[in-house]
């Protein structure tokens, strides 16, 4: 650690000896630098705030109905795009900017020029206010600089939804229309395919062909019941008439006149129950159905309270006779209907049963266009419900209440500059210039270096160093070296002081120095 010091000690003793030529290299930096520092062109800074509101009452009424979009990302974005270079080259063009550039590595300095200065702080979340800020030696050209700016940048951004919608409108619109287009010739096709085949669609039916078929199967095994019951009440008919033609001895024989009365009144006593599931006693259908079961309860009890047929020797005045006579002549009727529908239901299942192949081919082809069909109107009442909410987003944007813009501190160009920091450079030339004064007399040391002690001499040399004789100065001398010592300390304070009054009085001495230089014109 001593060592260290001495030889600290030592090379300050060494760079000592050219202290003139420092303090002169370092009056030399003063006076370039506050040349430097007061010759520097005023710099007027123009700041512009903007609040940017993205709440809007339509949101919440709009909700469901239109796009909703995140208004507030898409302004950030917008303000992080701002300075694109079709934007900057419209600045430059509006704050004359390019009137000097003659080539295009001229302009391209001015837009990066232009890019450095212009200063947007984007604020935080809870925030929605802009800071826009612009310095320039001119200040009506910083204010038209950040007033371009908030003309972009409102421009851009009320126009951005509606770039947006329209576009995405348009799309809708075309794709509507060919949507239309494909529905019309799906209609087309299938009203068509219809046409060409009548009678083997699926539709006509109410099913498809295997269920067509078991439906005339099933209709078929009816009828043939039904076929067989009028058989068995033809039988039995046949019956009663063969026993009233044989004569053989009088018996009572059964009125068919009360047998059908019973059946009607059987009937109208169902009828009327499920009458009364639906209505009340007082209906006026309950009560015409009530009447009709009177009525038919008395004519059932006149044909009770009649004798009973006999048969007789003239069977053909019976009227029981002619009764069943009646009867068999109806069921013969009957049964020849039923005969004859079962012959045509028979022919119309042959023939569904020849068709196999073509109605499942009609089908198959059927169940292909129709879906096809289906498919092209869903997505056709789909783009017209999303067609719709894009043209009502549109409407929402034109009203201009989605974005708004409160231009809280318009651009106004400043009567004072704002810069440059003349005081703090000049207070941080004292350091430099005493700091390259020092340095500059170091290096001079180590150019012309001495030896400042015998240890040191003895090393370097390789000899032994028997003694040494000290400088012994007169009165004379040291009064000289004190005087030198102290010229030396007020030249120092001097620069010192030259500085602070340059610090005290930049501006002043900026503008006397600055209109010496144009007089001068340097």
């Amino acid at each position: 650690m001593h060592e260290l010091y001495t030889f600290i000690l030592g090379e300050l003793r060494g760079s000592w000896r050219f202290r003139w030529y420092a303090l002169l290299v370092a009056w030399v930096v003063a006076i370039a630098g506050a040349y430097v520092v007061l010759t520097m062109p005023d710099e007027y800074r123009v700041q512009s705030r903007v609040q940017v509101d993205t709440e809007s009452m339509l949101q919440p009424l709009l909700r469901d109905l239109a796009v909703s979009q995140d208004l507030g990302t898409r302004v950030e974005l917008l303000t992080n795009t701002l300075l694109s270079r079709d934007n900057l080259e419209r600045i430059a063009l509006e704050s004359d900017l390019m009137v000097g550039a003659r080539t295009e590595y001229e302009e391209q300095q001015v837009l990066d020029g232009l890019r450095n200065r212009i200063n947007i702080n984007v604020p935080g979340r809870r925030s929605n206010v802009y800071n826009i800020s612009y310095t320039s030696s001119d200040p009506q050209r910083s204010r038209q600089v950040v007033q371009s700016v908030l003309d972009i940048m409102m421009e851009q951004a009320l126009g951005m939804q509606r770039t947006d919608s329209a576009a995405a409108s348009d799309f809708l619109e075309r794709q509507v229309e060919e949507y239309e287009n494909r529905l019309r010739a799906a209609e087309q096709r299938l009203a068509e395919f219809k046409r060409e085949n009548v009678g083997l669609l699926p539709e006509q039916g109410g099913r498809d062909y295997y269920q067509r078929l078991r439906a005339m199967e099933e209709r078929l095994d009816e009828m043939e019941s039904e076929l067989r019951t009028v058989d068995n009440r033809r039988t039995a008919l046949r019956q009663q008439i063969q026993q009233m033609e044989a004569g053989e001895a009088v018996q009572e024989v059964n009125n068919p006149r009360l047998q059908a009365m019973e059946e009607q009144l059987r009937e109208s006593r169902n009828r009327l129950d499920e009458l009364l599931l639906r209505y009340t006693d007082s209906h006026p259908d309950v009560l015409a159905m009530q009447d009709r079961i009177e009525r038919q309860e008395a004519e059932r009890d006149r044909l009770e309270a009649a004798p009973a047929a006999t048969t007789s020797g003239d069977i053909g005045s019976n009227p029981v006779y002619q009764e069943l006579q009646i009867r068999l002549n109806d069921q013969n009727s009957e049964a020849a209907a039923l005969q004859t529908r079962i012959e045509d239901q028979e022919r119309r299942i042959g023939n569904l049963r020849s068709q196999v192949d073509e109605i499942t081919d009609v089908e198959t082809r059927f169940a292909d266009l129709t879906r096809d069909y289906n498919v092209t109107r869903e997505r056709y009442q789909m783009l017209l419900g999303r067609l719709s909410t894009a043209q009502l987003s549109i409407e929402a944007d034109a009203s201009g209440n989605q974005v708004r813009f409160r231009l809280l501190d318009p651009p106004v160009a400043p009567a004072a500059a704002s810069g440059p920091p003349r005081q703090m450079f000049l207070m941080a030339l004292l350091p430099i210039s005493l700091g390259v004064g020092g340095g500059f007399a170091f290096f001079l040391h180590q150019l012309r270096p001495v030896f400042q002690n015998r240890r040191l001499l003895g090393e370097i040399t390789g000899r032994p160093v028997l003694g040494s004789v000290s400088l012994v100065m007169t009165r004379n001398q040291k009064r000289m070296k004190f005087g030198a010592v102290a010229v030396f300390g007020a030249a120092v304070l001097s620069l010192v002081a030259v500085i602070a009054v340059g610090v005290m009085f930049a501006d002043l001495g900026a503008d006397q120095l600055q209109t010496a230089v144009r007089r001068l014109g340097l």
